[in-house]
């Protein structure tokens, strides 16, 4: 296959792996606490040669073999604040993330849209129990007839008893794992305010990501222009010297 076909190639996959990555970001314009999700590029060949030579980010000569997905990154600008009225619905009012426990180990989150499970414990939406102090669920006493009190410091009373607080730290990075939950490193614990009845919006621009869709189906066109292009230069190659 020629350079040229290569690079036109690479150039349309990476430019469908940008279209899904907007696509999901859009179709989570609505979900609590999602932080809209990016894709950075780089040389193809420059990274092979970095690769088989390890020199780091110090490319030992360039070698023209298009574009590859460097990594996915996430947006963590904040989102807006709106009321809820509902007592089990808290955002964090700054930097930090809530603490889960899930099937797969300890996940990270922003949304707080939070409810109570019929054994007593505090669960997100899709019901994995929410930490507290000493990474343990957080239980809400069952025959609790008074209304759930959610201070600033993310304590949790039920009239005057306190049952509890949420646990909030802050990470050095996080990595998406799907449906609003990250992993993190280095979780530190952290002293963010916390809003009673308010979720966290998605922060995803909508007009931003239409603008970028646009772009990245221009650029795969363009692209596609070009491999069919390089393809017919080809095929006359072929025929010419058949003759």
């Amino acid at each position: 296959m020629s350079i040229g076909i290569y690079n036109a190639a690479s150039a349309m996959m990476v430019r469908l792996s940008e279209v899904d990555i907007i696509a999901h970001n859009l179709a989570n314009t609505e979900t609590p606490g999602y932080r809209a999700q990016r894709l950075s590029f780089r040389n193809f060949g420059e990274t092979f040669l970095w690769a088989i030579a390890g020199t780091g980010n110090r490319p030992p000569a360039r070698l023209p073999l298009g574009i590859t997905i460097d990594r996915q990154q996430v947006d963590l600008r904040l989102g807006s604040l709106r009321p809820t009225n509902n007592p089990l619905d808290v955002a964090i009012d700054g930097d930090g993330w809530f603490v889960v426990q899930t099937p797969q180990g300890i996940r990270y989150t922003r949304k707080g849209n939070f409810a109570i499970s019929r054994d007593g414990m505090l669960v997100t939406s899709d019901g994995y129990p929410v930490l507290g102090e000493n990474n343990q669920p957080i239980r809400i006493p069952t025959n609790a007839t008074v209304a759930i009190r959610i201070a600033e410091t993310g304590e949790i009373f039920a009239g005057t008893q306190r049952v509890g607080r949420l646990q909030v730290v802050t990470l050095q990075t996080v990595q998406p794992v799907g449906n609003g939950y990250f992993l993190g490193v280095n979780p530190q614990p952290t002293n963010t305010r916390i809003a009673q009845g308010m979720l966290e919006g998605s922060n995803v621009q909508v007009v931003t990501e239409l603008v970028r869709m646009l772009n990245a189906l221009r650029s795969y066109e363009m692209s596609a222009r070009t491999f069919s292009a390089f393809e017919t230069s080809k095929q006359a190659l072929l025929e010419a010297t058949r003759a």
